[in-house]
């Protein structure tokens, strides 16, 4: 198992436009149902601060195998990022310390 973070904080002004991207990218993937993986993303705060925060998690059954690699959607967002980013935003490796789920 895998897990990638992606946190990137943005202003206010784009918070609109990134949480319709994160609408898109959600539906394609939903249209594209990979299996093996566990994808979630969040806005931090209220979105009314003076710079937002984002965070995706991506837990990967087969870390050799991410099926976002294949969604235009994804790539899409990955590479929108970059202007939304206020700081370098990376994907970074997670160690998962504990999880449930029912």
């Amino acid at each position: 198992m895998s897990v990638q973070i992606v946190r990137f904080s943005t202003s206010t002004e784009q918070v609109p436009e990134v949480e319709e991207a994160i609408r898109k990218l959600f539906a394609a993937v939903e249209e594209a149902a990979p299996t093996g993986i566990d994808y979630t993303a969040v806005r931090l705060g209220d979105g009314e601060s003076e710079a937002t925060e984002f965070l995706l998690a991506l837990r990967l059954a087969d870390p050799e195998a991410n099926p976002l690699l294949g969604i235009r959607e994804a790539l899409d967002f990955r590479a929108a990022i970059a202007a939304w980013a206020e700081a370098p935003a990376a994907p970074q490796p997670a160690t998962v310390l504990g999880r449930y789920s029912r």
